[in-house]
């Protein structure tokens, strides 16, 4: 009876799905499509085997059109609402859509896959458009933003300082990533100061990328001193301990303002 009763509702459940006027697309953690509704086969001029088991880049326009979306989506904190992007149907027709996604996680909180909405394309009115605008121009400004908050500057010669600030993903630190190191290699700095107190970091992955940089800047001739390191971060970077030897780390910034001038030959001392 149990069975049936599942059964039942699946059904209903499938039949909502298939009667909503937008595309529906379901994938897994690895970007793999497990559910399309009938739209989705409709946009996308392909059967439903055709898309079930195929990566969801598949059709989009192209690579770059996908990344755009996935950036957007992880911008949005795993949401995403009427972002404009292009689908590529099976005879090569380019049809414009705005994309409504969530990330899906499981009781833990694990990424687990992600649904969309997709919808054609309809022209903005001119309410829309003057809306679209504004939230243009703020996320600008909240790019200006990030960027300024990841800030990286020389405090003495041969002493730099960053101070990241905000939700960290692996995507924002690779940007991060970039910039310091083009600063390291343009001054020649000899001691990085990086301030994480401000951070947040709830990814495995952001460890990973933060013992790579960590590296690198070694192999630029430069040494790593660590503010305020959090402990989720801390346990993430144990593990990877034994492939960065010694790293100073410390929980406040005044302790390690005192290291990293120690080993550019500074003393802080106390007026007598």
């Amino acid at each position: 009876m149990e069975k049936q009763l599942t059964t039942h509702r699946g059904g209903h459940l499938e039949a909502l799905l298939n009667g909503c006027p937008d595309a529906i697309i379901a994938i897994n953690s690895e970007g793999i499509i497990k559910f399309a509704n009938n739209e989705a086969c409709k946009l996308t001029e392909r059967d439903m085997n055709e898309l079930i088991g195929e990566s969801i880049v598949e059709i989009y326009e192209n690579l770059e059109t996908a990344k755009e979306t996935n950036r957007k989506l992880y911008e949005g904190g795993g949401t995403l609402h009427d972002h404009e992007s292009r689908v590529r149907t099976k005879s090569g027709k380019i049809i414009p859509v705005r994309i409504s996604a969530s990330h899906l996680k499981d009781s833990a909180g694990k990424y687990i896959g992600g649904v969309g909405y997709f919808a054609r394309y309809r022209p903005w009115s001119g309410a829309e458009a003057e809306v679209k605008a504004r939230v243009d121009e703020l996320e600008a400004k909240l790019d200006k933003w990030k960027a300024l908050a990841a800030p990286v500057f020389e405090l003495y010669p041969g002493l730099s300082v960053m101070v990241v600030v905000g939700h960290l993903d692996t995507e924002r630190f690779e940007d991060i990533t970039t910039n310091l190191l083009n600063h390291v290699e343009k001054v020649k700095t000899r001691v990085v100061l990086l301030d994480l107190a401000a951070a947040v970091v709830d990814s495995n992955e952001v460890a990973v990328q933060l013992a790579k940089t960590i590296r690198t800047v070694r192999l630029l001739g430069a040494s790593c001193v660590i503010a305020g390191m959090q402990t989720a971060l801390a346990r993430a970077m144990e593990p990877l301990m034994a492939d960065l030897g010694s790293v100073k780390s410390f929980s406040c910034m005044e302790l390690a303002l005192e290291e990293a001038l120690k080993i550019i030959g500074y003393k802080i001392q106390e007026k007598e």
